[in-house]
């Protein structure tokens, strides 16, 4: 008879391990719209990885005092408000480009915008840092011999 072998999982070790997963999945699908100039997309997929680092911040769930019906679900923590900011300014920033006709405006505008999302994505990976959920920045690394830096000082 077959002896079946069924692993002790811990929620805690699979809930960290599935995030970085999907993290990781997202960050390798960011690059190509940024590099062929596809704002959408990449702002997109900012915007989900955006959701996967908020899935501990708290939300306001604010109800109807009569009813009890929810009539607004809000998130108030800092991190939010920034993006929030960034992303109204991505949107403000496509909205000029297609408000544009003339092509130098046009160009100048298509500008800002790669810009705007430029910045989300850059203040996403600083928030991913911050958060401890981006690369470990090592001093004593073996590539560091290329340049001079000793492996194991």
């Amino acid at each position: 008879m077959a002896s079946y072998f069924k692993p002790s999982l811990s929620p805690d070790k699979d809930a960290g391990w599935g995030l970085i997963y999907r993290l990781n999945n997202l960050w390798a699908r960011v690059d190509t719209p940024a590099e062929n100039g596809d704002y959408d997309s990449w702002n997109i997929v900012l915007d989900r990885i955006y959701c996967n680092l908020l899935y501990r911040n708290k939300m306001e769930i604010i109800k109807d005092e009569k009813t009890g019906d929810v009539t607004e679900v809000r998130i108030n923590e800092e991190p939010h408000k920034i993006f929030t900011y960034l992303t109204k300014n991505i949107f403000q920033a496509k909205a000029e480009f297609y408000r544009v006709s003339v092509q130098r405006e046009k160009t100048l505008a298509r500008s800002r915008w790669y810009y705007k999302v430029l910045l989300k994505d850059i203040w996403l990976r600083k928030y991913m840092q911050e958060l401890g959920l981006y690369l470990k920045e090592v001093a004593n690394d073996p590539g560091s011999v290329l340049f001079g830096g000793g492996g194991g000082r």
